[in-house]
């Protein structure tokens, strides 16, 4: 029988036979047998490598988003202008993440100026959607710029032959062997264009008539999913939908009432501010200045007689805004989280985990704003179909006015000159 030493030292020979040998030789022989290590005698420090590696990202992920929330105050409290910057800021990291997906940096180096176009059309449909929405705030500064003027007056042609010019400077860009991809990247980008850039701007407008209606669906955004996770956790037991896995029909409802009670108490506290709800008519450039103004009638309560006694309450005192934050609750807790659910699809179709790493400890921008950008499109198009009255004011007003020509702005001064001494 061989003793303990000798089989070991036949061991390590066998081991330097193999290390002295070429891949051929490997190959037809078979590596080397595997020692094999229970995982009970694994040292500490690659066993705790998981729990180390996880509780990292939570602190990482924890710093980030006390970051990013003293961000956003900072930001909201500069004012209006500087809060359209940020809504800026984050189009251009949605849309950097977005094609980044589908960019082939290999081809880019013999298609020069592909990542140029792109980003061209970017410039032009920021053009169009922001100048549309500041067609009627810019209207008073239009009578001492001419230029500023001009640009107005025919804002949509001037885009129009943008457009057209970036569509030359593409099809003279195109190169034998990339035709697939040039054109591929041509589609994805107008639909990132039409799905990111024309859905988020319009939550400018929301601004303008108010921080308050930027404020309440965002928060609410973020209250139903806060809520939604420690139901789901806590009672979690039934999956929701299949595209994401961990989500539940418990934390799902449970997230759903939560969200309905905290828009309730949200609007209460958030109404009393003027400079939240006050609308703004111009663009202001100084950060911090304060908005003064007559609180609009939707954010004042007025007593409401109840359908049937509670507990001996009769009626109770609530505003019309109180009401409008629960109808934005509800779409925010039935419809929103599908925009996460899609964004999940969506990653899961073309197999990644993140759309990027911009926030570390969260991700990409895409993935923090997916369920907001659905619920921006639908808080501007309530507030200004339903809760807004059809009034017009005096930035439409000149905006009309300054496509007069000298002449006809002339004989309307007159008019108004001759109508102001009647009414005198």
């Amino acid at each position: 029988m061989k003793s303990k030493v000798d089989s070991q030292q036949e061991e390590s020979n066998t081991d330097n036979d193999f290390s002295e040998m070429s891949d051929t030789q490997v190959r037809r022989r078979g590596p080397p047998p595997k020692k094999i290590v229970s995982k009970n005698k694994l040292p500490n420090l690659e066993r705790n490598v998981p729990i180390i590696i996880k509780n990292n990202n939570f602190v990482v992920r924890t710093i980030w988003t006390i970051v990013m929330i003293l961000g956003f105050m900072a930001v909201l409290w500069a004012g209006h202008i500087y809060i359209i910057g940020l809504v800026l800021l984050i189009n251009i990291g949605i849309f950097k993440e977005i094609l980044g997906l589908k960019r082939n940096y290999e081809k880019e180096l013999n298609v020069k100026y592909s990542p140029i176009i792109n980003w061209y059309f970017f410039g032009i449909a920021t053009f169009f959607c922001y100048g549309k929405l500041f067609q009627s705030k810019l209207s008073e500064y239009a009578f001492r710029m001419h230029m500023l003027s001009f640009i107005l007056n025919y804002h949509n042609i001037i885009t129009f032959m943008l457009w057209v010019a970036g569509f030359l400077m593409f099809t003279l860009s195109l190169k034998k062997g990339y035709y697939r991809y040039q054109f591929r990247m041509f589609g994805w980008t107008h639909i990132t264009l039409i799905l990111v850039v024309a859905q988020s701007s319009v939550m400018i407008m929301n601004i303008f008539e108010g921080i308050v209606w930027f404020i309440l669906p965002c928060s609410l955004v973020i209250t139903n999913d806060i809520f939604a996770y420690i139901f789901g956790v806590t009672f979690g037991k039934t999956p929701l939908i299949e595209l994401s896995p961990k989500k539940t029909w418990e934390g799902f409802i449970g997230g759903g009432f939560s969200t309905l009670i905290a828009s309730f108490c949200f609007a209460y506290l958030l109404q009393g501010s003027q400079y939240l709800t006050c609308p703004q008519h111009q663009l202001p450039f100084s950060p911090f200045s304060s908005l003064t103004c007559e609180i609009p009638s939707v954010f004042i309560s007025t007593q409401r007689q109840l359908p049937f006694s509670i507990f001996g309450i009769d009626s109770i005192y609530f505003s019309d805004f109180q009401i409008h934050a629960m109808v934005f609750s509800l779409f925010t807790s039935l419809v929103s989280p599908f925009g996460g659910f899609f964004a999940s699809g969506f990653k899961r179709g073309i197999k990644i985990k993140d759309f990027g790493d911009t926030i570390p400890g969260h991700g990409g921008i895409t993935d923090r704003m997916d369920c907001q950008i659905l619920t921006g499109m639908f808080s501007y198009l309530y507030l200004h179909q339903i809760v807004l009255p059809k009034a017009v004011t005096l930035g439409t007003v000149l905006g009309y006015v300054s496509q007069l020509s000298t002449n006809e702005q002339q004989e309307l001064f007159e008019q108004l000159k001759q109508t102001l001494q009647i009414g005198q």
